[in-house]
């Protein structure tokens, strides 16, 4: 449980990433880089550090960690060790949760106005409660509309952060995700970019292509495009291609199946990969800027109905025995 709800920053653990990666370019010995990149940082490095002294490998140390390392995370730190390249691997990392915090910035900056809009929504039009019938009445009514949807933003978000170390339901939450409209669409691009972009560095790191497969799947970090994926190569079989594992999973665009194939003729399987993982990339990162324009004018024309039935309502409960008379 430990970090469930304080968590890792993504801009800490980005510079905890890239100190870490500078760390182990220069040679220092695992244990002591690990303690001096998260200091200050991470409040746990002395007891990873710990686990690395007594024979557990990276990957496996971060892994007792589920609420502070995600298994995406993990799985590309084992991709690094297992083919030589932690450093670079961790530099990957480090590149894509600053990307990531990126975009939380910017959605969060585009939603603190429909934030408060919606506040004031709340709080504003039920003036003529607190006038007319007093405090107590005011509160029950203000309090009483926002404590069930912070309840509710509260459950999901603690079941979701559950779910990250729980195979079967965190399987049921995505399965979920996936079918709401949008939002699962770009769920499944941001899973077959990680998996694309890992594949990619397993390639090119000589790992054989179906070990590199499987590998990659558990680093895509969604266990509804994970199970997709592993039904897939389980029919092609090990001596399969690549191409036709991704083909059979009915997953990836035909633009980024057509750049594996060719890799497969050309013996530039990495760099083709690497192509693919750029486009997937290119149409989540649309998605998401999409959403993100879109979701703060929902929020408004909803707080916009959401004041004028609250408005309606009070104007029809003040004068309404006016006009019986």
């Amino acid at each position: 449980m430990n970090g469930l709800f304080g968590g890792f920053p993504l801009k800490n653990k980005t510079v905890f990433f890239r100190q870490l990666a500078t760390m182990i370019t220069s040679a220092l010995p695992l244990d002591r880089a690990i303690t001096t990149a998260g200091t200050g940082l991470l409040p746990q490095a002395r007891e990873i550090a710990q686990k690395i002294l007594a024979g557990n490998s990276l990957s496996k140390a971060l892994a007792a960690y589920p609420f502070l390392f995600s298994e995406y995370e993990v799985a590309m730190i084992s991709t690094g060790e297992t083919s030589g390249t932690l450093d670079t691997q961790l530099n990957v990392l480090a590149q894509e949760l600053e990307q990531t915090h990126q975009l939380v910035q910017s959605l969060t900056s585009k939603m603190v106005y429909p934030v408060f809009v919606s506040h004031f929504a709340i709080f504003v039009p039920s003036l003529v409660v607190l006038i007319k019938d007093g405090p107590e009445a005011y509160l029950k009514l203000t309090l009483g509309t926002l404590f069930p949807i912070y309840l509710v933003l509260g459950v999901l978000w603690t079941a979701y952060r559950l779910g990250a170390s729980t195979g079967t339901f965190r399987y049921l939450i995505d399965t979920t995700l996936n079918l709401i409209p949008v939002l699962g669409g770009v769920l499944r691009l941001l899973a077959l970019t990680r998996f694309t972009r890992a594949l990619s560095h397993l390639i090119d790191a000589g790992t054989l292509p179906y070990h590199a497969f499987q590998v990659a799947a558990r680093a895509c970090g969604n266990n509804w495009v994970r199970s997709l994926l592993y039904g897939s190569y389980q029919r092609v079989g090990t001596d399969g291609k690549l191409s036709q594992m991704m083909i059979r999973s009915q997953l990836f665009p035909i633009t980024v199946t057509s750049l594996v194939e060719s890799g497969e003729e050309t013996g530039q399987m990495g760099p083709m990969l690497a192509k693919g993982a750029e486009l997937l990339e290119m149409e989540y990162r649309s998605r998401v800027n999409l959403i993100m324009t879109l979701l703060p004018v929902l929020m408004l024309l909803a707080v916009g109905g959401l004041v004028g039935f609250r408005v309606y309502k009070l104007l029809m409960a003040t004068y309404a025995p006016i006009f019986q008379m």
